[in-house]
C-alpha cells in the first residue's frame, strides 16, 4: 500500500502517490486536559475535547519526488487535503507546524536517477487530521 494525496479537498485537481511511511509515524488526539487548583485547594479540570488527530509520517523518496512534493505543498499549502494512508483509512487533512521537514537520507540503488545522483530524501509531514 501507499500514501495518496489530493488537493484541493473536496474537489481534487491534483493527486500524489508517496511510498509506506517509514516506522517512525505518529498518530495522536487533539484533544487536551487542564488541571486547576482554586485559593481553597480544590482541583478543577478542564477538558477540551477533539475529534481531530495529529498524524505525522516520514518518508524516504528520491530528490526527484522531494522536488514534486514541496512544488505540491507550495500550490496547495493553505488548502485542505484528502489522505488515503498506508492502512487504506481516509483523511481530511491540513498541514500543522513545520509543514515539511526535510534531510539528506543517501543514495538510492535505482539506476534511471541519474538526473539527481541517486539521492534520497527523509520527508517528514505533520498533519491535523479528520477522519472521513
Amino acid at each position: 500500500m501507499s500514501v495518496a494525496i489530493s488537493a484541493p479537498y473536496p474537489k481534487s485537481k491534483v493527486t500524489t502517490i508517496l511510498p509506506d511511511p517509514q516506522f517512525g509515524n505518529t498518530r495522536k488526539s487533539e484533544s487536551s486536559i487542564q488541571l486547576k487548583r482554586t485559593m481553597t485547594g480544590r482541583v478543577v479540570s478542564y477538558i477540551r475535547s477533539s475529534d481531530k488527530e495529529e498524524l505525522q509520517f516520514t518518508f524516504i523518496i528520491t530528490r526527484q519526488k522531494d522536488f514534486e512534493l514541496l512544488e505540491f505543498v507550495r500550490v496547495y499549502n493553505a488548502a485542505d487535503w484528502k489522505l488515503i494512508d498506508h492502512n487504506g483509512k481516509e483523511w481530511k487533512v491540513q498541514l500543522v507546524g513545520e509543514p515539511i521537514r526535510r534531510t539528506a537520507a543517501g543514495r538510492s540503488s535505482s539506476s534511471n536517477t541519474s538526473s539527481t545522483g541517486g539521492e534520497t530524501r527523509q520527508v517528514t509531514l505533520t498533519f491535523s487530521a479528520e477522519a472521513l
